[in-house]
This record gives structure tokens, sequence and C-alpha cells, in this order.
């Protein structure tokens, strides 16, 4: 049977692995054009110009099945010349510290997405995970300025509600989630109520909805037909246009590297996240969403229940092309 993600443009919208040729390799030939791979949580500038190196020798190794993609036609280009496109994005503004002109350092590197923050306060606004949120600060309105005039996508995924919102409204293009799910869907700190999801969709942003299990109603035990029907019912809500997926993918790593992202070196105590039972582990992925190549199930879930292969295709990746078109070009 011929894989219907053939002339498909497949997008994965976040990914967080320790990458290696099993990887690259089971996404393509899952057929998936293009990943977003998560560069940085907590490094600082030096660390993460050090990141990007190591991904420049691993475009020399991999050279035969992955590509570099800094704009939607190297996106496309890939798909034609049968290799895995990458896309670098920060889940953090460490690197950036309270320098606004490192973020044009970092575009030239090739970095297209930034979270304002990761669950914590930052220079530009409030985490998730905050009991205040003091939304966007002034730095944090000058950084959206600058992102928009480089053609950055600005990531909300661990944002606060009200920093969320003032981002929203305050830049001149849409933003994105690239990784979170509706609250009503599973009520946790890091998913998105339905008022900041329909200011996403007004201004004509994207939310790439996650995989990982603390995410999911039910976490490891959630049903690919309960995931399936949150999709329609999300895109009654907001509209075709403006689902993705974001996998949020974790993939080859120890242990020590989830606590890494719950607790950088910001704490000397564990912050467990919303883990249950305080687990220092990586928690089981759905069995229907173990890897990448897994969106086929994404697929053959949402048609049966009963969604258009077009409108199925938009989600799984022509969504995040044309938000990646209008943003970075």
């Amino acid at each position: 049977m011929q894989n219907p993600f053939k002339n498909e443009i497949i997008i994965d919208g976040l990914q967080y692995c320790n990458w290696n040729r099993h990887l690259f390799e089971d996404l393509l030939n899952g057929g998936i054009t293009a990943v977003q791979v998560t560069l940085i949580y907590w490094e600082n500038t030096k660390e993460t110009f050090e990141k990007i190196n190591e991904w420049e020798k691993n475009f020399i190794k991999y050279k035969d099945i992955i590509s570099f993609a800094q704009n939607s036609n190297d996106v496309l280009n890939s798909k034609k010349n049968n290799k895995l496109a990458i896309l670098f994005g920060f889940q953090n503004s460490a690197p950036i510290g309270n320098d606004i002109y490192l973020l044009e350092k970092f575009f030239s590197k090739g970095v297209r997405f930034m979270q304002l923050t990761y669950n914590n306060q930052t220079f530009l606004g409030g985490g998730c995970f905050e009991s205040h949120d003091s939304g966007l600060s002034r730095f944090g309105h000058a950084v959206v300025e600058e992102m928009n005039r480089l053609g950055m996508v600005i990531d909300l995924s661990h944002a606060g509600k009200k920093t969320c919102i003032d981002a929203i409204n305050y830049s001149t293009k849409p933003v994105s989630f690239t990784h979170a799910n509706p609250l009503f869907f599973h009520n946790s700190k890091r998913n998105i109520d339905d008022l900041v999801l329909k200011n996403l969709a007004t201004k004509g942003g994207v939310i790439g909805l996650s995989l990982y299990p603390f995410h999911l109603k039910n976490n490891s035990k959630c049903k690919l037909e309960d995931f399936c029907n949150m999709i329609i019912k999300l895109v009654n809500m907001i509209g075709i246009d403006h689902v993705g997926i974001g996998s949020d993918l974790c993939k080859n790593w120890d242990d020590e590297v989830v606590m890494w992202m719950r607790n950088g070196k910001w704490t000397k105590k564990l912050d467990y996240g919303e883990s249950k039972n305080n687990s220092i582990s990586w928690p089981k992925q759905p069995n229907w969403f173990t890897k990448g190549s897994d969106f086929i199930n994404i697929y053959e879930g949402l048609k049966k229940v009963g969604m258009r292969e077009s409108e199925i295709f938009k989600i799984l990746g022509k969504n995040w092309l044309r938000f990646y078109k209008e943003i970075f070009g």
C-alpha cells in the first residue's frame, strides 16, 4: 500500500530528541517533510552557539537524509530531494538574556522560532507555572517588535495567559503555540483556554497539538479516538486553518535530561512539573504515538471520526507551511 503522505506536506511543529540516523530515517520513511527541532531550554548564549555548531556537523554527517530549512522554499526543496527538512527553535528566551541584538545574530544562524518563556518568569513575560502572570514586559514588547521585523516565530507554548494575550494583541504578525492542547481536553497548566485560542485564530495563528502525555486526556492512556474528537471540537471552535501538530516527542534521552528540562539551573530543589508521584523519568507515550512516523495513526484516526482528507492534510502540514511562509518567507 502506498504511503498517503508521499505527495503531501507533513510537518511536526516541534520535537526534542537526541538525534541520530535512526530517528531521522524514521521520520523520512514515515513521510514526514519537516520538523522543528528544539535547540535549547535553559542554555546561555555561548552554549546555544555551541549547539548550533553541533547541528552544522549533523548536516554534513547526515547530508544524504536531512537538510537545513530557513524558509518555506527550503521545506519544499527538501521534499523534492527526498530529505527531511530541519528547522531551528528555542524553547526559552534564555540565550538572548536581556540583549535584543542577539536576536538578529541567532536569526542569521537560522533560528526561526523562540518561546518568550519556559514555564517561569523571564525578562520578556510570565510563564504558565507562575502564580502571578506579569504579562508582556517592556523588554517583551521590544522583542516582539524585533521578532516581527526579522520574521521569527513568536512561540507562546509555555507562557501565562496574560502574557499570551498581550503578545497576540501586540504582534503585527500571527503567533503560535507550537506544542500545546486546548484546556477543555485536559486540565494542564500547559494547555490553552478557549479565550486565548480564539484570539490566536482571530490574528491568524496556529496551535500545534501535543502528544506529550501530561498534555493529554488520561495522560499515557489517552485514546486515539479521544484525541481526534478533540481536534474536531477545536476545528469547530477556531477553524480548520489554525490547527496543526507539534508532537513534543522526546526520544533517545536518559531520565536525567527530563530533570534538566524541569530544573535547569534556576533551582537547587527538584521541580517535578506536572509529573505524577514526583516522577523523575520520562512519561510513557500513548501506544498510538511512540515514534515520529506514527503521524499515519493520526491520519487514520481523523478519517475514522469523519474528517475529510483535504482537511486532514491541512492539520498534518499545510497549515504550518502556510504559516511559515507568512512569517519567515
